[in-house]
């Protein structure tokens, strides 16, 4: 049985048969494709009733249609030539799907775009929320293992799943971000001193010390994006998808290069703008910039933000599941190495690997304030014109 994917043009088989069109039909659905046979009615008073097909797709209503003074043989030739431009698309489209998404599994970029829609098959829901149940149980194996880990007693599996997602995100961004900052002072400035950093270009404690307080006081607030993030993909409203398997390593690294990519540029201008837009630098900015000199960075100001001003540049983590497919462990594991890379472009120590980001570009920007807006590498700023190279100012060119 086919399903015609315009409905009520008054076209059936026999006619684009005899219009020699059978291929016009490659491509219109077949039960087969959905591995369910349609809805009793799926194309009589049903779907016209609500405009949708069995599938999911909109169709075209039944509308009372002008009469034009054609013959019959030119309406039914023009009639088969639109459901043949309508096949190509449709042969174009399911192509690009299938490499989107690919078997084992049902991906959500497929079935999740589909959960909003009135008509959804029983299976298609079923199959929907068996695969974003994949996204859950992940979730609820990390909150086991670090809340199972460090907190006593068994008080937080009562909360709500959004809460133990915010706590173990709370916790472990905690951890994450002291651990690494304590363990990256010690090489620099205990074992390695002066070597990396000159003895009288440490931050005092301190310094340090009231760093770490603007990052605990912001932390809570920081721990929301994630959970929000972790919320949005578990109920399928993003393009992420659970296992590597479903669209081939090679499928995996160009969707994770294009993720960067749309970070980098998210991060760039977001940046930017709490930069030239004065009342977000006074009230949102500057509170990280009063961290401005070699003696006063360290890896603890990596997260020295006022809450919104680091939510909104982490924003462009979460945006970027909606235009690109990505992987939901590597986004995970994403925002948690911000905490890392943060204390890394801010221990003053200039790395010299080009195109990184390092300390030595972002130790500029803090002094000039006017460059080096880029958060993993240079391409942004110098794209646009902001870029300035630790090297020319170390080695000024003689004129």
């Amino acid at each position: 049985m086919y399903l015609c994917s315009t409905v009520g043009a008054g076209a059936t088989q026999t006619d684009c048969k005899k219009n020699n069109s059978s291929a016009l039909y490659s491509h219109v659905h077949t039960e087969s494709d959905f591995h369910t046979p349609a809805p009793a009615g799926a194309l009589n008073d049903w779907t016209i009733r609500n405009g949708w097909s069995w599938r999911g797709e909109q169709v075209e209503s039944a509308r009372p249609r002008r009469r034009h003074h054609r013959n019959k043989k030119q309406n039914k030739t023009s009639l088969c030539l639109s459901l043949s431009l309508s096949g190509v698309w449709n042969r174009s489209k399911s192509s690009l799907l299938h490499l989107i998404c690919s078997p084992p599994a049902p991906s959500l970029l497929s079935l999740s775009l589909s959960l909003s829609l009135p008509s959804l098959a029983p299976t298609r829901m079923a199959e929907a929320t068996e695969y974003l149940k994949l996204f859950v149980a992940e979730t609820t194996w990390y909150n086991e293992i670090v809340l199972g880990s460090i907190v006593p007693g068994e008080a937080w599996r009562r909360l709500p799943h959004f809460f133990q997602s915010w706590l173990r995100n709370y916790l472990g961004g905690t951890l994450v971000y002291l651990l690494s900052g304590f363990l990256w002072c010690l090489v620099i400035y205990y074992w390695k001193r002066n070597v990396y950093v000159p003895k009288d270009a440490i931050p005092t404690n301190h310094a340090m010390y009231l760093q770490i307080m603007v990052a605990m006081k912001a932390m809570p607030w920081y721990s929301a994006l994630p959970s929000i993030s972790e919320y949005m993909i578990e109920s399928g409203w993003t393009r992420s998808f659970a296992t590597i398997g479903e669209v081939g390593w090679p499928m995996y690294f160009v969707y994770l290069a294009v993720y960067l990519v749309l970070v980098e540029f998210g991060i760039y201008w977001m940046h930017r703008e709490l930069h030239d837009i004065k009342p977000l630098y006074k009230w949102l900015h500057a509170t990280h910039h009063i961290y401005n000199k070699q003696n006063t960075l360290s890896p603890f100001a990596g997260l020295a933000f006022h809450p919104l001003d680091g939510i909104l540049q982490a924003v462009p983590h979460v945006l970027a599941l909606f235009i690109v497919p990505c992987h939901f462990t590597t986004h995970v594991a994403a925002l948690f190495c911000e905490a890392v890379w943060t204390a890394n472009i801010h221990d003053c120590i200039h790395g010299k690997v080009w195109p990184v980001m390092g300390a030595g570009y972002h130790t500029i920007h803090h002094t000039t304030y006017r460059h080096n807006y880029g958060h993993y590498t240079v391409w942004m700023d110098w794209m646009f014109g902001t870029l300035r190279d630790p090297e020319e100012d170390e080695h000024p060119k003689k004129s």
